[in-house]
């Protein structure tokens, strides 16, 4: 698969969305002009990136809709619901080139015909489009072709090529507005190496007097050149659907010996294959390979010899045992003539033919910009790998803990200790440090995942006939890119519902006193060490009567059970598979469609999900998802025999307190803290392990948060803290109440990470049951 192609499909993908995100915003907005230029540039860059390729489809469809938004930033083309649809229409068809070239490197089968039917919409010419490159042509079939008289005016300018040497010959015709869409045809003529013959021609005659329009190009440019037929292309790949490219075929090489090389020329080739030599990792071959080819190139042409020069080119693609071979031949004699006299430019323009010295390549304009931010963009897998490494370090370093804390005992020097110790402390310094860096290079802004959903609200409300307002917040909060890569379908399914079966129709609103469109608002927020991703809704809401009806027709649960459900377990049930509180099936149901998927997705990713609702006023449901997968401080607490860990951010505080100051509150018990009552929770008791007697007439107690609430969880002791990886649990052992996850002790030993919202969340309701 071509190399360029995987760059090509992530740009292709961004570019698609933006372009998207700025039509519904035209939708919304149609005089918006800078909304338009945004929707311009987005396809005009689309156009030249798929310029590089051959997809003579896809390039009429981009540019013919580059075409129609012209029109349209012009004031020609009115920018209404239509214009916007046949907008997403074609990206949608570029989405679907995009996915299709991902997967194999070619245009979906029978896109020809869909690309010439959107072409005709945008306004385009209707006839069809050749939907497969031409046949290629043999080496003798191009030798007997017979040349343009365009490109054979600019051999005969430029005079006979050197023995080997293969020329190209390039005709552009720039398009009208070309310095309008940011192009400068003479600039990219400038970019071409090693030009042979120039001519500059216009390309309708000029008008007399002062009526030529100074703002458009009425140019046609042809070049001929002894660069790479590659080279010539990347010049002009933004401009791929306005230039003829010919790849002349080249002069028979006479049988004599090569002139003998310059001695610094066959010092530098010399080096080239001794560098190609060089055992390199796999991903940096190809790069050496390709420096090691233009550095040989760049001596040969110093030397005038532009056929070894294109040849090492041409042989790079072959691999290095091809080049070095070349290499080889050339130094021994043996490689392609080209004795040529060196690049000039001939004019055949107006003012006559000439030879003057080639125009110096331009300096890029992004070399003078050395302060502006740069990106990388990095293999996913490569960071995932350099994580895991970190954990392992994390692991190791608490390995040495374990072993300093050893290194106290009687018989070992103190000097031995606290060095060890000090060792200790910076190695600790050095893993939190550099887990919190890695662990930043995988956050991603969930405004990634909310900017997909204006599109598909768009569609759903349209097809229930609805009204919707639709706003994201918090989007620019961060979560890890395996949060963020999974949100998207378990939301959209609680969007979808909300929309179908939360928000009332028109009529309905008007009656309850509500505006016409239904809001839908989803929102994130931190909360310690997680984000809540909230989808919520100004509707009806769920009716915890109509849920328990329900459940009954479905035979889910006995009807005494359902009689002695709160408010908050029943809502649970609308989670629960195949449950559903719509009257009618239809491809958008009621809120139970597809939650026992939303729920089952949050799990996967280490979180939960929790509804709350009022009748009349809407629903939230929200996702509390793991923001990272980071170090995470400990506290280390004992309950029996064992030992746990308590996230330290959610412990307010550990406090003891006289056993006199706890006492019965209904089936649970309570105690007063600053004034306030607080639930509770016997650790031993809950996770059922044996506990030791505590001290005397006295308990310990880790005040622990979640939000506004609070539990004192009454442990045996405290043994210290620890910083750690924790991994959420998975397999048979998922389902465990009050656990968050595990991470491993210096002496190996697993430990179990207890959730404070579990704990919380239990003490809760043990004060409901009171």
């Amino acid at each position: 698969m071509n190399d360029l192609i995987e760059p090509f499909v992530a740009e292709a993908r961004e570019l698609i969305q933006s372009a998207t995100e700025d039509l519904l915003a035209l939708e919304a907005a149609p005089g918006d002009g800078e909304a338009v230029n945004r929707v311009f540039r987005a396809f005009h860059t689309l156009k030249g990136s798929v310029g590089l390729f051959d997809w003579p489809p896809l390039l009429a469809l981009l540019h013919a809709a580059e075409e129609s938004l012209s029109a349209a930033r012009a004031g020609t083309r009115p920018v209404d619901s239509g214009f916007v649809d046949l907008g997403l229409e074609t990206l949608d068809a570029v989405a679907r080139c995009t996915d299709a070239v991902a997967e194999d490197g070619r245009l979906p089968p029978g896109f020809a015909d869909e690309a010439a039917r959107l072409v005709a919409r945008h306004g385009g010419p209707p006839a069809p489009i050749v939907p497969e490159p031409a046949p290629a042509v043999s080496d003798a079939a191009a030798a007997a072709a017979p040349v343009p008289g365009w490109a054979a005016a600019l051999v005969a300018a430029a005079g006979p090529a050197g023995p080997g040497t293969v020329r190209v010959a390039l005709r552009y015709q720039p398009r009208g507005d070309c310095f309008f869409a940011g192009d400068d045809p003479l600039g990219l003529v400038r970019r071409l190496p090693s030009l042979e013959a120039l001519d500059l021609a216009p390309a309708e005659p000029w008008p007399a007097g002062d009526l030529a329009d100074v703002f458009a190009c009425n140019l046609v440019i042809t070049v001929l050149t002894a660069a790479p037929r590659e080279e010539v292309d990347g010049v002009f790949r933004l401009v791929r659907d306005q230039v003829t490219i010919l790849t002349l075929p080249a002069a028979p090489a006479p049988a004599r010996p090569q002139a003998p090389l310059d001695p610094v020329v066959a010092a530098i080739l010399a080096e080239q294959i001794r560098g190609l030599a060089l055992s390199l990792p796999a991903e940096a071959e190809a790069g050496h390979r390709e420096a090691a080819a233009r550095a040989a190139a760049n001596a040969l042409r110093s030397a005038g010899r532009h056929g070894e020069a294109a040849a090492c080119a041409r042989t790079a693609r072959g691999g290095s045992e091809a080049l070095s071979a070349l290499l080889a031949d050339i130094l021994a004699g043996a490689g392609p003539g080209g004795t040529g006299t060196g690049p000039g430019v001939a004019g055949t323009g107006p003012g006559g033919a000439g030879r003057g010295p080639a125009p110096p390549d331009p300096v890029p304009a992004e070399r003078g910009a050395s302060a502006a931010p740069r990106s990388l963009r990095v293999e996913a897998g490569r960071i995932d790998g350099i994580a895991a490494l970190v954990g392992e370090l994390v692991v190791a370093r608490n390995g040495l803990a374990h072993l300093a804390a050893r290194a106290g005992e009687a018989g070992v020097e103190a000097s031995f200790v606290r060095s060890l110790r000090e060792t200790d402390a910076r190695l600790a310094r050095l893993a939190a440090g550099l887990h919190r860096e890695v662990g930043a290079l995988r956050l991603l802004p969930l405004e990634r995942v909310f900017r997909r959903f204006a599109r598909p609200v768009r569609e759903i409300a349209r097809g229930l006939g609805k009204a919707v307002a639709f706003e994201t917040g918090g989007g620019g909060i961060g979560a890890d890119r395996t949060v963020v890569e999974n949100l998207f379908e378990p939301l959209l399914h609680v969007i979808r519902n909300a929309i179908d079966h939360g928000l009332e129709t028109a009529g309905e609103r008007r009656r309850a006193g509500k505006p016409e469109a239904g809001r839908i608002l989803v929102r994130a927020d931190r909360q310690g060490g997680q984000i809540v991703v909230s989808v919520s809704d100004d509707g009806r809401g769920i009716d915890p009567g109509r849920i328990r009806r329900r459940a009954l027709e479905r035979g889910l649960m006995p009807a005494e059970a359902l009689a002695a459900m709160d408010e908050a377990a029943l809502l649970d049930l609308i989670f629960a598979p195949g449950f559903s509180t719509a009257e009618q099936v239809s491809d958008l149901s009621g809120r139970g469609v597809g939650l026992d998927a939303v729920r089952a997705a949050a799990g996967r990713l280490g979180g939960r999900v929790a509804v709350e609702t009022r009748t009349g006023a809407g629903t939230t449901i929200r996702l509390v998802l793991p923001q990272a997968v980071a170090l995470t401080r400990l506290l280390l607490v004992g309950a029996g025999a064992e030992t746990y860990g308590l996230p330290i951010e959610a412990v307010a505080e550990v406090v003891r307190v006289g056993r006199d100051r706890i006492g019965a509150l209904g089936r649970g018990e309570a105690t007063i803290l600053r004034g306030r009552t607080v639930p509770v929770v016997r650790l031993a008791e809950r996770l059922s392990v044996e506990d030791g007697p505590g001290p005397a007439g006295e308990a310990t107690l880790a005040v622990v948060t979640c939000g506004p609430d609070r539990v004192a969880v009454e442990i045996g002791r405290v043994h210290g803290h620890l910083d750690a990886v924790v991994r959420p649990l998975t397999g048979l052992v998922a389902a465990l109440p009050d656990i968050a996850g595990t991470t491993l002790l210096g002496d190996g030993r697993v430990l179990l990470v207890l959730d404070p919202a579990a704990l919380v969340a239990g003490a809760a309701e043990g004060e409901g049951e009171r």
